[in-house]
């Protein structure tokens, strides 16, 4: 089970205000090739609150190939998706499999006529010790078919029952028709975010974990955010 909380602050702040969240999950590993899980988040900003469900899985079908699933629902707000389905094909191979291709594919509706469809790719290298990843995202936004591009990269380091260290970095543009105008109008910023994640064992089976992170968009805000959370194995 994993409780945690974050604080994230925005600037220019009369603008933004402060972005919270407490969220619950519980993992559950039903079989030594399936793990699923389910989390519940209450998010609060000055928009107003609300609260977010996630069920999701991950399955080995054999010693080279595994997926990942998720379906996840938020109550009605400007920010939060009405639904949202994620699933990723991941593939091993290489010297001892230490290498992971992967595929997916997500669908987001939003509370209006926005939608969301993201198409990624990207390899993992499991070294010692360490994990790099690379990723790509393209992402349709609807109305308007408005087409924009990501990446990302991280580097872990660390090992199970001890501790990881995880830093993240991720740039783009984050583009969508902005029907609320009287006018539509086409929106294309720039994003970049960098998190540094820590999650460390205090014994066998309970730690805490944490992250501070920095939130870059062009013409928009900036954000620095920070949370806290603690795990036990039951």
């Amino acid at each position: 089970m994993e409780i945690s909380t974050s604080y994230e602050h925005l600037s220019p702040h009369a603008d933004y205000g402060d972005w919270k969240t407490l969220s619950l999950g519980f993992y559950r590993k039903e079989r030594p090739d399936l793990t699923w899980y389910t989390q519940l988040s209450h998010l609060s900003r000055p928009e107003g609150s609300g609260q977010l469900a996630a069920v999701g899985a991950f399955k080995d079908w054999s010693d080279s190939f595994y997926t990942y699933t998720s379906l996840s629902a938020g109550t009605e707000s400007a920010y939060l998706p009405r639904t949202r389905v994620d699933n990723n094909f991941n593939f091993k191979f290489g010297p001892e499999k230490r290498l992971v291709g992967s595929v997916g594919g997500s669908y987001i509706q939003y509370f209006g006529d926005h939608k969301d469809y993201i198409l990624s790719a990207g390899i993992m290298a499991y070294l010692k010790n360490s994990v790099a990843e690379y990723r790509i995202f393209r992402n349709q936004s609807d109305p308007g078919s408005v087409d924009s591009y990501s990446y990302l990269l991280s580097l872990s380091y660390g090992q199970d029952k001890h501790q990881w260290t995880t830093a993240t970095f991720s740039s783009g543009k984050q583009a969508y028709l902005a029907t609320y105008l009287a006018t539509p109008q086409e929106v294309n910023q720039n994003s970049r975010m960098l998190t540094l994640n820590h999650r460390r064992w205090l014994g066998s089976e309970h730690g805490f974990f944490g992250d501070i992170s920095y939130v870059e968009l062009e013409n928009s805000y900036h954000k620095t955010g920070v949370s806290l959370g603690f795990f036990r194995e039951l």
